[in-house]
């Protein structure tokens, strides 16, 4: 179906086709609009329109930031920073014009200083602003480029964990708020964002339990506490005193810092404590890692270990068994 009227002084016709947005061009003569609207037509009906899109890589990631990451977890320390270098390499280059090979030059381009698990994570970020203009926006891409990049190098599963020693010696340089972060996290493999909402009305000090509500998977959990970690929470309880209403907000707050900060800057804490201490290659998430082959140190089954970390997917588990064959041996008789 097409139309063509007078608007502002000028011709703008419409073309309406099953399967295609709604074509529109302006013109300052009826006849070549007529001649458009026939073109177009013919186009649709061989499968061979192409419409122009006006706008940019930059334009759009700046609309999905706006819109999407503020109901994202973690937008603001890893979403935020990978949008930000994928406007920075992009530029205004328009969006129908972003093609595989573009993405495979940007692809190389990172993987000269970083690992292919980051790199897989800033096309994930930028897969989910495409997708979200094309069906949420009405953006007439034929398909996501992202789709058809592909990695030559297999990312292996990152494993780091901390040894007692090197514990005890990040807790040496820890200030006493991160110290009893540091052994919540080893005691109950938590994610630095669940531990930064524990509130004093999710812990259940009689049958020394934790309950999280917000977790990455939207699933929420309850957990049960070793008592070096329910003694870590109760001393920051009491560490806390009476300077804030216990029952509503976050145990572990930083002074004059908003809370969607706290991660930021415990992630800054445990840098610096981690550096004085002269301990390479270890990140805080690595403290989950630590504390779910303790687990399974400590005899647990993969499903009771299931319960404490809340892993989905048993087979993310496997990876932190580290059995070997004369472990195995004992059992064999």
């Amino acid at each position: 179906m097409a139309n063509i009227r007078m608007r502002q002084g000028r011709y703008q016709a419409q073309v309406r086709r099953h399967g295609y947005p709604q074509a529109t061009k302006t013109f300052t003569s009826i006849t070549e609009a007529k001649k458009w609207v026939k073109a177009t037509e013919i186009d649709m009906e061989r499968q061979q329109f192409s419409p122009k899109i006006n706008m940019t890589v930059r334009e759009m990631l700046e609309r999905y930031e706006q819109i999407c990451l503020p109901t994202h977890k973690g937008a603001d320390t890893s979403e935020k920073y990978r949008v930000k270098m994928l406007k920075n390499y992009f530029g205004v280059m328009p969006l129908d014009q972003l093609t595989p090979a573009h993405l495979a030059r940007y692809r190389d381009t990172r993987l000269k200083t970083v690992q292919p698990v980051t790199v897989q994570r800033d096309f994930t970020v930028l897969r989910s602003a495409i997708t979200t203009a094309m069906i949420e926006w009405d953006i007439p891409l034929k398909q996501n480029p992202v789709s058809k990049i592909r990695f030559r190098k297999v990312d292996k599963p990152r494993v780091r964990v901390m040894s007692d020693d090197e514990e005890i010696r990040l807790l040496e340089h820890a200030s006493p708020m991160l110290g009893r972060m540091i052994v919540v996290a080893v005691e109950s493999a938590m994610r630095l964002g669940e531990i930064c909402n524990i509130r004093k009305r999710d812990i259940n000090f009689q049958n020394q339990t934790l309950h999280i509500p917000q977790t990455k998977t939207d699933k929420p959990r309850t957990i049960p506490l070793s008592k070096r970690g329910l003694n870590a929470l109760i001393e920051q309880l009491r560490a806390l005193g009476n300077v804030i209403p216990l029952s509503d907000t976050p145990l572990f707050m930083y002074q004059y810092c908003k809370p969607t900060s706290y991660r930021a800057k415990t992630f800054r804490e445990f840098q610096r404590a981690r550096n004085s201490a002269g301990i390479t290659d270890l990140r805080f998430h690595d403290l989950r890692h630590t504390a779910t082959t303790r687990l399974f140190e400590r005899g647990l089954g993969i499903m009771e270990v299931a319960l404490v970390t809340g892993h989905q997917d048993l087979r993310m588990l496997k990876r932190y068994t580290h059995l070997r064959a004369e472990d195995l041996v004992g059992r064999l008789g």
